[in-house]
């Protein structure tokens, strides 16, 4: 069977992707370093993206988003990586994991009381699936969730929650059969942060991305009623792996941002950077080292945009999907993000190699992408997990 194939952007996207981009460096790139140094959250500048739209990208528009799908979520989280993994986080957290599920598993009412503003900018989401005894191990869920009235009492510790701090809404995962685990075990709620029992604890002290919050989030006895349970009971961990199958392709595309960045910047400093009478872009080993971070960005960009064009063509009703796309779509984005984040870790080393002693200064932009790529090997479903699933599917279904 011959499959078409089909990469080129359509000029809408083209406008899109321009727009971005020029107001990214109009409004995002003057803070980062300063954002960065003090460890703050950007107020501003996400408040000026949610007032563009940008955080609503792939919702359709009945909706309150820019309607342009994941093809047109990607390219803007590919601008993003170029500019700031922070902002790109902030972004991910609540689009991909936040406005995703209630796309996909709410009800009409849902989609208006939360995705609607959501989609607008006027409210920030976060999700919430890690818990201090549990990471990789995802179905392995101790906060609980027990019936109260004809609503739910939640009680437990999440952790490592992006957003966190500053989200009005988190969808979190509970045990509404703690024998059952990730099979029929597990619920999704919506949890509105002003309610009655849930408080924000330790904020952590990170590595990189100083400008999102990563929040430990405190459930004492939260109650909710049956209009929060997000898709039906003990289904939460189909909603959860569908929103981390959107966000794994989309932090694919922001780790292409991340390459291209290092790549133009190695570049750049390799033409102008002079050693023993010459400038050190005409030492082969120096031309080998761009040559081969300009073929990871050339692989990957197809990687990325057939994935995000797959879900696309797939569409936000997970009841029409057989078992052979939801598969193909899950081992596909796993291979994405994987790939992706260690691409980009890989390249940005060998941009601070170029750099030399100058890379490695503090503040500099090749030594903050340096510390911010490397928790894309770890989160949204570490590498190591990606290639589980990739590889039981695998052995299930061949190549």
């Amino acid at each position: 069977m011959t499959v078409p194939i089909e990469l080129s952007l359509t000029p809408d996207q083209e406008a899109f992707r321009d727009a971005a981009r020029a107001f990214l460096a109009k409004e995002v790139a003057p803070i980062v370093a300063g954002m960065d140094e003090r460890e703050e959250f950007p107020e501003a500048s996400v408040r000026r993206m949610q007032q563009e739209g940008y955080f609503g990208v792939p919702i359709p528009e009945e909706y309150g988003g820019l309607g342009l799908g994941k093809v047109g979520y990607c390219l803007f989280l590919e601008e993003l990586g170029r500019v700031d993994a922070s902002h790109g986080v902030i972004v991910g957290a609540h689009t991909s994991l936040g406005t995703t599920p209630i796309l996909y598993y709410g009800t009409e009412e849902q989609k208006r009381r939360w995705l609607v503003p959501a989609a607008k900018g006027e409210k920030l989401l976060a999700f919430s699936l890690t818990e201090p005894g549990s990471g990789s191990d995802s179905g392995a869920v101790h906060t609980v969730a027990e019936p109260h009235g004809s609503g739910w009492r939640l009680t437990g510790t999440k952790s490592y929650v992006s957003n966190g701090r500053e989200a009005a809404t988190v969808i979190v995962m509970a045990a509404t059969d703690a024998r059952r685990g990730a099979n029929g075990g597990v619920t999704a709620f919506l949890v509105d942060t002003d309610r009655p029992g849930f408080r924000v604890g330790r904020c952590e002290k990170k590595m990189g991305l100083h400008g999102s919050s990563t929040a430990e989030l405190i459930l004492d006895h939260l109650e909710v009623g049956p209009e929060h349970v997000l898709g039906e009971v003990g289904k939460g961990f189909h909603v959860a792996m569908t929103a981390l199958d959107v966000g794994r392709v989309s932090l694919g595309a922001a780790s292409l941002g991340a390459i291209e960045m290092a790549t133009s910047a190695a570049l750049d400093y390799a033409k102008n950077r002079t050693q023993f009478g010459l400038p050190i872009s005409e030492y082969q080993a120096i031309q080998f080292k761009l040559a081969d971070m300009a073929m990871r960005a050339q692989a990957l960009r197809p990687l990325v945009y057939l994935a995000a064009a797959r879900q696309d063509r797939m569409g936000t009703d997970p009841k029409a999907w057989s078992r052979l796309e939801r598969a193909e779509k899950t081992r596909e984005a796993a291979g994405v993000k994987c790939l992706a984040s260690e691409w980009a870790s890989e390249v940005i080393d060998e941009a601070l190699q170029i750099h030399g002693g100058s890379g490695y200064i503090r503040g500099t932009p090749i030594e903050r992408a340096y510390r911010d790529a490397r928790i894309s090997e770890i989160f949204e479903g570490t590498n190591e997990i990606q290639r589980l699933v990739i590889s039981r599917d695998l052995i299930a279904r061949g190549l």
